[in-house]
């Protein structure tokens, strides 16, 4: 089967494929010698030496979760990782014991796919029982389906079940007698991505960073958004990522210059800022390499971690607990900078507008902060233009602190903010930093394809609506198949034109890595023209 048979990416953002082999039998040690010399530096290949696997425990999984990520790195660089355990035979006394070796080397090779991270473009695993404890105990199949043969006699499978590390990766078991010498070479190569360099790795273009508005602090051209680290029972989130998988996306996204993090308190109720202060603390990331924006407004119920009351109202078991009171945006500061476990807090947003507090006691409040030096900036998120203005304005009449960024919901399928949002922020000098660059996932893949999180997401059935919608996600396809580009590089290159900042919801190792390919995504004027003439102006929503 064809990788376009499987549907199978093969962009230049695409991982890489890993190969395992823990089977000594003659053929299979034949089979991976053609592997290696034919695919040359295409592919790396990582040995595994059964004698350390006999071992100490402790040192065996630590061996193995450095390999782990060294094969994790490749990977995410588009290139094939070969893991393979060493050929010299080793055999035990008897029976019994040679079989314990097996066992052993099996358990070995489940807990390097329990430690990698990364997905791959697909698994291919050689010998009997790594084949099966491999799918079983590292990959957690419970229930699989074949979709037809890889190779002739080498099933291909697939599991589609959530409780599978990586849903619907294409499987093969390749036993360790079939096929011919090069049949494993020909098929590893037949899936390999098109060649980007000489190392067989593509080369995203290096983050790059502007002010935020006027002020004197920059921030990264992308903004990572972490509303999906937390917990993903809170609201019914099932895409919100627990802290041991948005550890490492956090870490990646300071490694390639992602320096700028958005988060709020209300984000499963507090969890996402305590998993940017874990990062901080695991990886040791100097806090002052970090520009971290949170907010507030709504109520965070660290005692019931689950819930998000909807509506929120301040009133009864909430009073003073939301809203933008002096008490609240005072008790709110105190409570980040506890979870975040920091002195200060980058750029404070006001999430929402509290109407039934005066302008006057928002701003002063916020004022004071800086004067404390427990924020250094304030913006503000997803208000009318008049109030926003408002706001504003009566911060400079008091001489107090004054907005320095706008983060409203904006992007190809939803343009209100150009009404007069933008404009006014343009000429205040305050930065746009829009959320859901990517119309909640709309803009990033073709019009008939579904995710599960699509499927069941209200926001986006409301927001997101309109008839038109179906044309400008094609014009987005068309553009990123002759850009050579993914579809949603088109569209934050889009507002790269517009001057903004997006923020950008990052939940996979692979994503983060090709962040800033739409760094080099360039459109000209006819482009930009041919992607907002079908536009029509919507209701005004998300406020």
């Amino acid at each position: 089967m064809t990788p376009a048979d499987l549907k199978m990416d093969v962009s230049p953002s695409a991982p890489g494929g890993l190969i395992i082999a823990g089977s000594h039998v003659p053929k299979t040690t034949e089979q991976l010698a053609s592997l290696i010399d034919g695919r040359g530096e295409k592919l790396i290949t990582i040995t595994l030496d059964v004698a350390e696997l006999l071992g100490s425990p402790g040192k065996t999984q630590q061996m193995l979760l450095s390999t782990a990520n060294t094969a994790g790195e490749h990977i995410l660089n588009g290139q094939d990782v070969l893991i393979m355990t060493s050929r010299e035979l080793i055999t035990g006394t008897d029976g019994g014991s040679s079989l314990n070796i097996g066992s052993v080397v099996a358990e070995a090779l489940v807990s390097f796919l329990r430690f990698l991270v990364p997905r791959p473009r697909y698994v291919i695993v050689k010998g009997g029982i790594t084949s099966s404890d491999a799918a079983s105990k590292g990959l957690m199949f419970k229930r699989a389906e074949i979709c037809g043969q890889a190779a002739s006699g080498v099933p291909l499978w697939r599991c589609s079940a959530p409780s599978c590390k990586y849903p619907n990766i294409p499987y093969v078991v390749f036993p360790g007698n079939v096929g011919e010498r090069d049949t494993l070479r020909d098929l590893v190569a037949q899936w390999a991505l098109p060649s980007s360099d000489k190392d067989g790795a593509t080369e995203w273009p290096a983050m790059q960073y502007q002010r935020l508005g006027t002020s004197g602090l920059k921030i990264s051209r992308v903004i990572l958004g972490c509303m999906s680290f937390g917990n993903e029972k809170w609201e019914g989130s099932p895409w919100v990522l627990p802290e041991a998988e948005a550890l490492p996306l956090l870490k990646k996204a300071y490694d390639v210059g992602i320096n700028t993090w958005d988060t709020a308190n209300t984000y499963s109720n507090g969890r996402s800022e305590s998993i940017i202060a874990k990062a901080m603390e695991v990886y040791q990331i100097p806090r002052s390499k970090l520009v971290i924006m949170t907010k507030l407004y709504y109520p965070v119920m660290e005692d019931e971690p689950d819930a998000r009351p909807q509506p929120a109202v301040n009133d009864g078991r909430l009073v003073n607990q939301m809203g933008l009171s002096r008490k609240h945006i005072f008790e709110a500061v105190e409570g980040s900078l506890r979870r975040l476990k920091t002195a200060y807090i980058d750029v404070l947003q006001l999430h929402r507008l509290d109407v039934n507090t005066s302008p006057e006691e928002i701003m002063r409040a916020l004022h004071d902060l800086v004067q404390m030096g427990k924020v250094l900036y304030i913006g503000a998120s997803s208000m009318r233009c008049w109030q926003f203005a408002r706001l504003q304005y009566t911060a400079k009449m008091h001489g107090w602190t004054t907005f320095t960024s706008m983060s409203g919901l904006y992007n190809l399928l939803y343009r209100e903010e150009e009404r007069e949002m933008n404009p006014f922020c343009n000429a205040e000098g305050v930065g746009l930093i829009p959320w859901s660059p990517n119309a909640r996932g709309l803009l990033a893949r073709p019009w008939n394809f579904e995710t599960e999180r699509s499927k069941k997401d209200a926001k986006t059935k409301r927001w997101f609506s309109s008839s038109q919608n179906k044309q400008i996600v094609n014009r987005v396809e068309q553009i990123a198949k002759t850009k050579g580009c993914s579809m949603s590089s088109v569209a934050l290159a889009w507002l790269l034109k517009k001057g903004a900042c997006p923020v950008v919801g990052l939940d996979k190792i692979e994503r983060i890595a090709s962040a800033s390919e739409f760094l080099s995504v360039k459109l000209d004027d006819s482009d930009v023209e041919y992607l907002e003439e079908l536009y029509q102006p919507l209701r005004v929503e998300a406020i």
